[in-house]
């Protein structure tokens, strides 16, 4: 069932571009609007994510004895849909990519916040910090759309989909109490943990095996956040695109072009050896 759940989700977004309508957070925000009373944060942050999570659970166990387990699996695929990363990522990739080529950087830096949670807080100096930022944002949103998601749909089931997807969107809800925040973040850090260690051990399948894998166990027990790991594993996947040293305007933006659409590759055919992976195991 995961495989082809999985399958659906994939042509749904290809045609959306996003999960579409599915993606409706308008009774998430409410939900968590009632919730801001309590006066505990481990209780309101349990009720958020907690009480949505059984309530699928319990949906899911009253529809498995029906027609086949087909309404559990439409259930699935919408939950799936849900899950998955907010926005046109593809198309946020490009507007920057277009600035950025262009030589318009406050175009591009523009672009860049809004698929950039590092440049929303810190900013940028320079082109070569707003690359990297940019860089370090592709690598972490092409996981946590994709790769976060489906790890915990094929491990733990659809209900563990969305409870990762309501944990990253309290983490990053400027709206919710710093405290709340915190923690869901602490928590959403743990879940993303291994998924990101082995999409860190496919890029090294798929890219530059030997120097990858020094990366992949030098940062194995890292404690950075999910994004830093990725980046620092991914890009021993790849050629070498910046070298070190000083590099002139125009060779720089190609290059840093050419860099990104790699990291952009690299993700998509990770993507293929998961999807792959999740049919072995179905045919196991």
């Amino acid at each position: 069932m995961e495989f082809f759940a999985i399958l659906i989700a994939w042509a749904a977004v290809q045609f959306w571009g996003s999960g579409g309508v599915i993606q409706e957070d308008n009774w998430f925000i409410r939900y968590r609007e009632m919730t801001a009373g309590i006066a505990s944060s481990t209780l309101r942050l349990m009720l958020l994510v907690a009480a949505p999570v059984l309530a699928v659970f319990a949906v899911l166990w009253l529809l498995a004895p029906l027609l086949f387990g087909l309404p559990v699996f439409l259930l699935s695929v919408a939950l799936l849909l849900y899950s998955l990363g907010r926005g046109d990522f593809q198309i946020l990739l490009k507007l920057y990519l277009n600035s950025w080529q262009r030589g318009d950087l406050e175009g591009a830096y523009q672009h860049g916040r809004g698929f950039s949670a590092e440049l929303c807080e810190t900013g940028a100096e320079n082109a070569f910090q707003l690359h990297t930022s940019v860089r370090k944002a592709v690598f972490y949103q092409g996981f946590e759309r994709w790769f976060a998601v489906i790890f915990w749909f094929v491990v733990a089931g659809p209900a563990a989909a969305l409870a990762y997807r309501l944990l990253f969107i309290l983490a990053n809800d400027d709206q919710l109490k710093q405290e709340d925040r915190d923690r869901a973040a602490i928590t959403l850090y743990y879940l993303e943990w291994l998924p990101a260690r082995m999409l860190g051990f496919a890029f090294a399948i798929i890219g530059n095996f030997d120097s990858c894998m020094a990366a992949w166990r030098e940062h194995f027990n890292s404690e950075l956040p999910s994004a830093e790991v990725l980046d620092k594993i991914g890009m021993k996947a790849l050629p070498a695109y910046l070298p070190e040293g000083q590099i002139d305007g125009e060779q720089f933006v190609k290059l840093a072009s050419d860099e990104l659409l790699a990291v952009q590759h690299l993700l998509s055919r990770s993507l293929l050896v998961w999807v792959c992976a999740v049919a072995v195991l179905q045919l196991i």
